[in-house]
């Protein structure tokens, strides 16, 4: 058991040393990451739209 306290305060003190972002870095980060999802995600979905219609095109003749 001892091991594992000493585990732990050894955490403690290295996460003391740790630099943390900004709130605003994380909320740009944030808002990137979201923005980009979004584009990728329309993206694909009009990909897939174009080669279903490929797809049933090619099916249907």
């Amino acid at each position: 058991m001892k091991k594992y306290i000493q585990f732990i305060k050894e955490v403690y003190e290295e996460l003391k040393k740790v630099t943390w972002p900004s709130t605003d870095l994380v909320k740009t980060a944030t808002a990137t990451v979201l923005i980009f999802t979004l584009i990728i995600a329309v993206y694909l979905w009009g990909l897939d739209l174009l080669f279903a219609k490929i797809i049933t095109f090619i099916l249907e003749r």
